[in-house]
């Protein structure tokens, strides 16, 4: 991990590196009794690097691209990259290399797939569309018909982006992966993350200006909560915890987080993000 992130800060775009100011890459925050192959690789790649089947524009700061701290709206935090490299984009909740929404369905995780559900409900007002993940085939009819406004799956994030969203995850890297967390994960990347995260969410509150926080799973609720949000609505402050969306049934049938997000965000006397 040493060698793949020293001086990763110099990844991050200018505006945000003024931010944030300096943060450091201490790697006495990774367990040092983790083994770490000299084949076994970690990705996404640095800004510049390529990886070898990575999606195009792929890097590990790629959220940070296009969106000004200042720009900010919404803030969605999720837990780490897509485990394979060729789906993952430095952006949460985002898949490269698809050619279309039925390549989803390759993915042995449900997360995107329920996310986009919950997406699909609330840009078309039908909330029976995120009742449950029996609902996935008719969402995916949807999205791959010209005539229902969707993008194409590489486009969409972009759009979510210049309407404000920062689509973070509470580690920006991954090795191994296990659907109950890997030692990897849960001693190494997260933690190594974790103080950029922190100092994320520290700076947009201190803007004093009107932000919907959503975190999806425990690992983002460990950084929101840490950060002294708490769920709901304070002044100019939205905050919406749930589950992680590959545990696709503890996700969907609730109230929908991306519409409590514009309620929240209008109630503030903002704009609503056009999902």
């Amino acid at each position: 991990m040493a060698h793949t992130l020293a001086g990763w800060e110099a990844d991050l775009p200018q505006a945000w590196r003024d931010t944030l100011g300096p943060i450091g890459d201490d790697f006495d925050r990774v367990d040092l009794r983790l083994d770490f192959e000299p084949w076994e690789p970690i990705f996404p790649a640095r800004r510049g690097k390529i990886f070898p089947g990575q999606p195009k524009g792929a890097h590990i700061l790629a959220a940070f691209d296009g969106i000004a701290p200042g720009g900010v709206r919404c803030m969605i935090l999720g837990q780490d990259p897509y485990p394979e490299p060729g789906f993952a984009t430095g952006r949460a909740f985002e898949a490269g290399n698809l050619a279309g929404w039925t390549e989803l369905d390759k993915m042995f995780s449900k997360s995107i797939r329920a996310y986009m559900q919950l997406i699909a409900a609330a840009r078309l007002g039908d909330e029976s569309l995120s009742r449950d993940f029996d609902r996935w085939p008719d969402v995916r009819r949807l999205l791959c018909d010209q005539n229902s406004g969707f993008e194409a799956p590489g486009a969409i994030a972009d759009r979510w982006v210049l309407d404000g969203v920062l689509l973070l995850n509470a580690s920006l890297t991954l090795s191994r992966f296990r659907v109950d967390i890997d030692p990897h994960q849960s001693r190494g990347h997260l933690p190594f993350w974790r103080p950029l995260m922190l100092r994320v969410v520290e700076c947009l509150l201190a803007r004093n200006e009107p932000i919907v926080f959503l975190g999806f799973g425990d690992a983002a609720a460990d950084i929101l909560g840490a950060s002294g949000i708490r769920e709901g609505l304070a002044g100019s402050i939205g905050y919406v915890q749930r589950a992680h969306p590959a545990f696709a049934d503890q996700v969907l049938g609730r109230d929908n987080p991306f519409l409590l997000c514009n309620s929240y965000l209008e109630t503030m006397g903002g704009r609503p993000i056009a999902w």
